[in-house]
């Protein structure tokens, strides 16, 4: 029984190498066919992309143009703005509050320091020192240099020169 065992054993073992040796070559054969289908479509896939990159690249030069133009168009009507708005040497403004001109940049700084500490005494004494002088609101002045904070202007009804405040001027239009 021992040998009639072997003499089967052989063929079946035979038969099971071939048939799985079939059957790895079949799995083989539809990995393959996959592999081939995967690269179809990533190929696929990517000359799609590549076509709407294309046509976005096209999109983007067709507007950049005038994406550029409306910026142009808006930093000049920002320009306009502000010059409007800002007053340049030579325009004339009107006071918006009754303050004291300052005769001259040191009497401008005191002043100002005097009113930050809320001292009433020292502004009568460089008021009675003829440093600093009254003006009325809705005096129109003259600008002759501007700076951020202070601005050096003219009285029109008295030609006094002196400084003021750049926020206490309103262009006259």
């Amino acid at each position: 029984m021992n040998l009639s065992a072997r003499y089967i054993s052989i063929p079946l073992s035979m038969g099971l190498l071939l048939f799985s040796g079939c059957s790895s070559e079949d799995i083989s054969q539809e990995t393959e066919q996959a592999t081939k289908q995967v690269e179809q479509k990533a190929e696929e896939a990517a000359g799609q992309v590549k076509e709407g990159a294309e046509q976005l690249s096209d999109t983007v030069k067709e507007e950049t143009p005038g994406i550029v133009q409306n910026m142009k168009d808006t930093y000049k009507e920002g320009d306009q703005k502000i010059k409007e708005n800002t007053l340049q040497n030579g325009d004339t403004a009107k006071v918006e509050k009754d303050a004291y001109l300052a005769l001259t940049p040191e009497a401008y700084d005191e002043l100002y320091q005097l009113i930050e500490v809320n001292d009433l005494k020292g502004v009568e004494n460089i008021e009675k020192d003829n440093q600093v002088e009254s003006i009325k609101k809705d005096s129109e002045v003259e600008v002759l240099e501007r700076d951020l904070i202070r601005t050096k202007v003219k009285t029109l009804d008295s030609g006094k020169e002196g400084y003021l405040p750049t926020s206490l001027l309103e262009p006259v239009k």
